[in-house]
């Protein structure tokens, strides 16, 4: 439940031992490249090496190359390769562009040339009706024709233009939609009886490449694709005979470009200075003899560690380390955002309180049980990270839902085992009891009041790990705003439920008031913490009207972060409500509709459910706890890998 401990390398070296030095960097698969000359305060003197990645073109080629010779592209184990030039792994390209480029070339042209093919055929035949050669229609003298398609009641239209003889249009096929075929009008009328069929929407189609009668054309077309695919079930085989015999070269050499090209990746981080080089980067704590074991062969090379805490002012990159049922829910965080190196991982807290309120608001045996089903096939099958999270959620559900005693809407099912089991008369809570109802909304709210005081904790843990001390102490989340909170709601609870008035002036004061003006005075006291001098930039005046109607948002926020948990419990009375509509609606049908409806019933709901569900405990999540500790400004550590997804 923390982050991966991080160091800094620094690493320099002779400028003719880099390419040795990114290359063993490159192979432990742990090493994450920084800008080296954002490290120095005074970086003249500091070149960049920004080498053009000549690998790049290469490896797209050699994708090229492998997917048209279906050959999936993969990292493979080819130590005896790590040592390829540039100019050998050109040359090999080239050998393989002049011989299997070529025959992939050559397949594509056909492939090309059968689509004109199945084009031609397809437009030929709208007009396999028309028993004329088409290019001596064409090549008439004093008319024209024009062919094409017309919507189907633009064609019923033309019966209100019998009474001109130059309309006159010639079906040769149609369906649901249009008809196609030709017009044909005197070269002196084109232009008006154009117009008039423009209006009914005819779209003319050119078909000047059909030689002969359609029907023959067809024919020809026909005798030309079967002669390209017997071309292309021949060139398929010779790519076929190449691949077997090339395949294992071939994605040795991939795996190799896929090194060098991730070398490289590291090399252009790299600075310069006269004959030798710096490159910097992040390495988890753990990995630091494997890196310097791994350097120390190299002549000239030196690299010193630096604990990530020591520069900070550079965002060491961050890597969550949770244990296994912490670990899907990092997804979530990852969804907010990335906590910085100073502050607290949140994936157990959202671990453990996403599952507690997901369970009481999905609460029902069976439907638990469905969602765990669904979220395991999502996990194991689609590979969906929600799936993983979903299935503890789905067995809290489970839990809840026995303690409900709600098995696919059926309340009173489990009733005889809450008999048995505890000893009472009836169920141990039954939701849709007037009593149990407000013992379900104060429940909600007294669960929120935890979450949040223990949101203000974290938020004091994770300033202190900042060193804010004045956020600490004074701020809204801070020691003063958790003895605000705690003081007003112990004291209500106290004087309103317990009868016990202890709201004195002393307690009042101490700890209401005192609280709100150290959260009132919050940024001068901190400078004040900070050795600031400058206490009120604006001064004084400003500053108290400023920050007089700031309380009023901050004590609002108090009372808003609260009432939101009320949502927990009204889900627990939602679902009862829709299940209880779901048997009303069966109940009006026979037998097997009453079956059907229930099943159907169960469906809606838990689709509907799961989602909503799903969707307000991450918004409790993030706006109402995630608000008041964390900032999530972290960045990903991402170390340079070789990888086939280049």
């Amino acid at each position: 439940m923390a982050l991966t401990k991080m160091k800094l390398a620094s690493i320099i070296g002779m400028l003719g031992a880099l390419d040795d030095t990114v290359a063993v960097l490159g192979r432990t698969g742990v090493f994450q490249p920084d800008e080296a000359a954002e490290f120095f305060s005074n970086s003249e003197g500091l070149i960049p090496i920004n080498s053009t990645n000549e690998y790049a073109p290469m490896l797209d080629r050699m994708k090229e190359l492998l997917a048209g010779a279906g050959i999936k592209p993969k990292i493979v184990d080819a130590p005896e390769y790590d040592s390829m030039t540039i100019d050998e792994a050109r040359s090999f390209i080239q050998d393989a562009d002049s011989e299997l480029g070529e025959l992939i070339s050559a397949r594509d042209n056909l492939r090309a040339e059968v689509a004109v093919c199945d084009a031609n055929i397809e437009k030929a035949k709208r007009f396999i009706g028309l028993d004329l050669d088409v290019s001596q229609v064409e090549e008439c003298e004093f008319i024209i024709t024009r062919f094409g398609r017309l919507p189907k009641d633009s064609y019923l239209k033309l019966q209100s233009y019998s009474e001109n003889p130059y309309i006159e249009f010639f079906p040769c096929s149609h369906d649901d939609a249009y008809y196609w075929g030709v017009y044909v009008t005197p070269i002196d009328e084109a232009d008006n009886i154009d117009r008039i069929f423009s209006r009914l929407y005819f779209e003319k189609l050119d078909i000047s490449d059909i030689n002969g009668k359609p029907a023959e054309y067809i024919e020809e077309q026909k005798k030309l694709k079967k002669q390209l695919s017997e071309d292309i079930t021949k060139t398929d085989e010779d790519i076929k005979k190449y691949s077997a015999s090339h395949s294992d070269k071939m994605l040795k050499v991939f795996t190799a470009l896929c090194k060098h090209h991730a070398y490289m990746s590291i090399k252009n981080h790299t600075c310069k200075y006269r004959k030798s080089f710096i490159l910097i980067g992040w390495i988890p704590a753990e990995y630091e003899g494997q890196i310097k074991a791994a350097l120390d062969p190299i002549d000239s090379v030196e690299v010193t560690f630096t604990k990530a805490d020591e520069e900070m002012k550079h965002s060491p990159p961050v890597k969550l380390k949770n244990r296994f049922f912490f670990r899907p829910f990092e997804y979530y965080t990852e969804m907010y955002g990335l906590p910085n190196a100073q502050e607290i991982d949140p994936s157990w807290f959202i671990a453990l309180t996403y599952t507690l309120l997901f369970g009481i608001m999905f609460a029902d045996v069976g439907q638990g049980i469905m969602l765990l089903i669904v979220a395991v096939y999502m996990y194991k099958k689609l590979k969906m990270p929600l799936g993983a999270l979903l299935i503890p959620c789905s067995i809290c559900s489970t839990i809840f839902g026995f303690i409900f005693g709600s098995v696919f809407g059926f309340e009173e099912l489990l009733t005889p085992a809450h008999k048995l089991l505890f000893g009472v008369d009836h169920k141990i809570i039954d939701v849709m009891e007037g009593e149990t109802t407000m013992m379900l909304i104060f429940g909600a709210v007294g669960i929120g009041i935890v979450l949040l005081i223990i949101a203000m904790i974290l938020n004091i843990i994770s300033c202190l790990k900042r060193h804010d001390t004045g956020g600490a102490l004074f701020g809204v989340n801070g020691v003063a705003g958790l003895v605000f909170y705690t003081s007003l709601v112990v004291g209500l609870l106290c004087s309103i439920v317990l009868g016990k008035p202890i709201m004195t002036t002393p307690y009042v004061l101490l700890l209401i008031v005192l609280p709100l003006l150290l959260i009132f005075f919050r940024e001068p006291l901190s400078k004040l913490l900070r050795g600031e001098r400058d206490l009120f930039e604006d001064g004084i005046g400003s500053f108290i009207v400023d920050n007089f109607f700031e309380m009023f948002e901050v004590a609002l926020s108090y009372v808003t972060n609260t009432m939101s948990f009320l949502r927990v419990g009204a889900f627990i009375l939602v679902h009862a409500g829709m299940m209880k509509v779901v048997f009303v609606l069966a109940e009006m049908f026979g037998p097997v509709g009453y079956t059907i409806t229930v099943i159907l019933g169960n469906i809606l709901v838990m689709a509907l459910e799961a989602l909503l569900v799903g969707i307000q405990v991450l918004r409790l999540e993030y706006y109402e706890m995630f608000s008041r500790f964390y900032i999530g400004d972290g960045r990903k550590y991402e170390p340079v890998t070789v990888s086939d997804k280049v």
